[in-house]
């Protein structure tokens, strides 16, 4: 028994050894690496919003409601698709599908969009790799697309998150810029390091609109897309994952005829939608964190000690039982050569019998 068990030990030590010093640059790698067909859905809502809907009618005409203190929803899809990535390129580019569709809760729809990213499946950062295209539809062309260049992150930060600024993509914008490192914060027992990246309102683009949205009469008028963001994320470190997002909105449409606001408000991620991030990306983040941080010394470690046990079990029985049966024949034998001797010089006195009887006292 004691010879198999030291064989045990012995194994699991030398694979506990080898797990512990492949730990980083081979299995860490293997893991920390975005999967090519990720699928995912998330729900953002916002409360006491204001938004610009357009929308047609049956006969195809147009209609503009500005609508004030709504709640508006908004379900994003995420699809990978592997076969957009050239065989060459898979094992650093992932290409990602992404469509928001927005609605205002008992009114109607208000948008959909569609985007498609490639991006290093290590850093999270866009390569252009694969035709990157967004959605540009109107009333009358829906579905409409145009292709597009990013740059930074879009879907995620690097694995192993620092507490430093990080590009990201803003699509107003059509550029990236930093989110900026501000805290560390527990969502539902996950811990995130949160970002914030700021965009002063600005002009973004011009466009000819219907005087009707602001209320006026007769021919089209020009009009600029003014847009403002406070963009917040809270990240699970370890993966990158963004376990909760919300973004503080003001984009408004500027004529000489006045103001109206096309998004205004505050929009983020939905109470079970955050919950379920942080119980799966937090579980995952805890095991890629042991992988890269503790098995590196651990294994090692456990693995020298087991050895040890092991060999101890193996080979340090056979001397310690013919040490001890050794010991003991010859604690024997003393013992008994003693006695003998003992026994042999042993003087026997007579009893005062015995004097009495020889006429001594």
């Amino acid at each position: 028994m004691r010879r198999t068990l030291g064989a045990i030990a012995l194994g699991l030590g030398a694979l506990l050894l080898v797990s512990g010093l492949m730990a980083k640059p081979v299995l860490y790698t293997q893991l920390a690496t975005v999967p090519l067909n990720y699928k995912s859905t998330s729900v953002s809502v916002g409360r006491d919003m204001s938004v610009l809907r357009l929308w047609s009618d049956d006969a195809k005409v147009g209609h503009y409601d500005k609508l004030t203190g709504v709640t508006v929803q908004s379900t994003r899809k995420v699809l990978g698709i592997p076969g957009r990535v050239p065989a060459d390129k898979q094992a650093t580019t992932a290409f990602w599908q992404t469509g928001v569709k927005s609605i205002a809760v008992g009114v109607g729809d208000l948008n959909y969009s569609m985007e498609t990213v490639s991006f290093d499946r290590l850093t999270g950062v866009a390569n252009n790799c694969c035709g990157d295209q967004v959605s540009i539809g109107d009333l009358e062309k829906p579905d409409a697309m145009k292709d597009i260049t990013h740059e930074g992150g879009y879907f995620k930060f690097p694995f192993d998150v620092q507490k430093q600024s990080y590009s990201w993509w803003d699509g107003d914008l059509g550029k990236a810029t930093a989110a900026k490192f501000v805290r560390t914060e527990d969502l539902f027992g996950t811990e995130t390091y949160v970002f914030e990246q700021r965009i002063d309102k600005q002009e973004v683009a011009s466009r000819t609109v219907p005087a009707a949205i602001f209320d006026g009469t007769g021919e089209d008028v020009p009009a600029k897309v003014m847009y403002g963001n406070v963009r917040t994320l809270w990240v699970e470190p370890n993966t990158g994952v963004i376990v909760k997002g919300q973004e503080a909105i003001d984009k408004t449409l500027e004529s000489a005829l006045g103001t109206v606001a096309a998004t205004k408000g505050v929009i983020g991620f939905d109470e079970a939608t955050i919950k379920a991030n942080a119980q799966e990306w937090g579980a995952l983040g805890s095991q890629l964190g042991f992988v890269k941080n503790t098995l590196p010394w651990l294994g090692p470690l456990l693995g020298v000690l087991l050895g040890l046990v092991g060999a101890v079990l193996l080979f340090g029985k056979g001397r310690r039982s013919a040490a001890s049966s050794s010991g003991a024949d010859e604690g024997q034998v003393a013992g008994v050569e003693g006695l003998d001797a003992v026994a042999e010089t042993q003087v026997i006195e007579p009893t005062r019998a015995e004097r009495r009887s020889q006429g001594t006292l």
